[in-house]
C-alpha cells in the first residue's frame, strides 16, 4: 500500500470524484463520511482559523483504497474533520488498512502532540490492527438506534407497553393543531430564514448558548441539503416552525441529526413521534437517535443504547500518562465548580 497527503484545497476538491465514488460502496458509511460534509466543513468553518489540512489517501496500483479525513488543530492536535458536529467518525475504505502505516506518514511530515480520534463506532477499521504506539482507547459517550416495523406508530414496534403509547397519544393531542412536513431539496428551498428564526428562540429562551449553530456550521447544512444528504422534519404552527429536525438519509438507516424547537410544550417530542409514524408508515426503518444519552429520547422511545469509543495515541508513555492526569484534574475541578456554583 502506498500513501499520499491531501495538502490543500485545490488537492482536496480534486479527489471529490474518487471518494464519492469509495463511501458509495459501503452502505454503511455516513454522511460524515461523505466528500461533501468533510469539504465544505473545511471551507466553511476548519480553513478560517490556524488548522492543517492533513487528509491520508491510501491506494494500490494508482486506485484509492482508503481515505483518512483529518485535519491537525492549532493545539497539534490530530483529529478528524469536524469531529466537534460529527455524530460518528471513521475512515472511508474498501481494503483493511493497517492504522500503524498511517500513523507513521503523518508522524513523518508533521509536528503533532498526540492523536483525538473520537466518535468511532466499534466496527471501525483502526481497530483491526492493534496500535504499536502508546495508545488509550476510551468509550465516553453513546449513541442509539431502533427499529421499526412497517406500520401505524406506535403499534409497529413491539417494545412499547401501553404507558409509552398512551404517552405519544397524548403528545399529540396537546399539538393537534400544529402542521407536520418532511421536506427536500427536490421540493422546496432550503428554509434558512425559518432555521435562523427558531435558532435565535432557543438562544434566547436559553434553550441552547449563543454559540448554538453558528453560520458556518449552517452553511454546511445547507450545502448537505442541496446536495440531498439530509431531509428536514418541521412541525408549524400557521406557518411558523415550531420545531425543526435535520434528518439523515442513508441506505441503512435515518439518523436524526440535529433537533431545534422553541418553547412550545413537548414540541420536539411531538416532532421525533410524527418523523416515526410517516417515515415508517410504508416500510419497516431503522431510526438513529444519534450521539448521546439524552433523557428524553431514551425515556420515551426506549432505543438500544451502544457505546461510541475514542481512540488517543501518544509518541510516548509519559505524554500518555500526562495528558490522562490533566484530564482526570480538569473533571474534578469542573465537579467542584458545578457543586458549588
Amino acid at each position: 500500500m502506498k500513501y499520499k497527503l491531501i495538502l490543500n484545497i485545490v488537492e482536496f476538491k480534486n479527489i471529490e470524484n474518487d471518494w464519492q465514488a469509495l463511501y458509495e460502496k459501503d452502505k454503511e458509511n455516513t454522511v460524515f463520511q461523505s466528500f461533501e460534509f468533510n469539504y465544505f466543513s473545511w471551507i466553511y468553518d476548519l480553513s478560517k482559523t490556524k488548522n492543517t489540512l492533513a487528509i491520508v489517501i491510501a491506494y494500490d496500483s494508482d486506485k484509492i483504497k482508503a481515505i483518512f479525513p483529518c485535519y491537525i488543530d492549532i493545539n497539534k492536535r490530530l483529529r478528524f474533520i469536524n469531529d466537534i458536529h460529527a455524530d460518528f467518525c471513521d475512515a472511508v475504505s474498501v481494503v483493511d488498512v493497517n492504522f500503524n502505516e498511517v500513523i507513521n506518514v503523518l508522524r513523518s511530515n508533521f509536528t503533532i502532540h498526540y492523536f483525538q480520534l473520537v466518535n468511532i463506532k466499534k466496527e471501525s477499521c483502526l481497530f483491526d490492527y492493534s496500535i504499536i504506539n502508546s495508545c488509550s482507547v476510551i468509550s465516553d459517550v453513546d449513541y442509539s438506534v431502533l427499529n421499526f416495523n412497517k406500520g401505524v406508530f406506535p403499534d409497529n414496534c413491539l417494545d412499547y407497553k401501553s404507558k409509552q403509547k398512551t404517552e405519544f397519544r397524548r403528545i399529540l393531542k396537546i399539538n393537534k393543531d400544529k402542521d407536520y412536513k418532511i421536506i427536500d431539496y427536490t421540493k422546496t428551498l432550503f428554509p434558512k430564514f425559518q432555521i435562523e428564526n427558531l435558532r435565535e428562540k432557543m438562544i434566547s429562551f436559553g434553550i441552547r448558548d449563543k454559540n448554538f449553530m453558528p453560520n458556518s456550521q449552517l452553511l454546511l447544512i445547507e450545502e448537505l441539503y442541496l446536495s440531498g444528504k439530509i431531509v428536514l422534519s418541521i412541525v408549524s404552527e400557521r406557518g411558523i416552525a415550531n420545531a425543526i429536525s435535520f434528518i439523515i438519509n442513508s441506505p441503512s438507516e435515518y439518523l436524526v441529526w440535529i433537533d431545534m424547537y422553541d418553547d412550545s410544550k413537548m414540541i420536539n417530542l411531538c416532532n421525533y413521534i410524527l418523523t416515526i409514524s410517516y417515515l415508517s408508515a410504508e416500510e419497516s426503518v431503522k431510526i438513529n437517535f444519534g450521539r448521546g444519552s439524552y433523557n428524553y429520547k431514551i425515556k420515551n422511545f426506549l432505543p438500544v443504547e451502544k457505546k461510541l469509543y475514542s481512540m488517543y495515541i501518544f509518541s510516548s508513555k509519559s505524554s500518555e500518562l500526562k495528558f490522562f492526569f490533566e484530564r482526570r484534574v480538569i473533571k474534578l475541578i469542573k465537579h467542584v465548580y458545578n457543586k458549588i456554583k
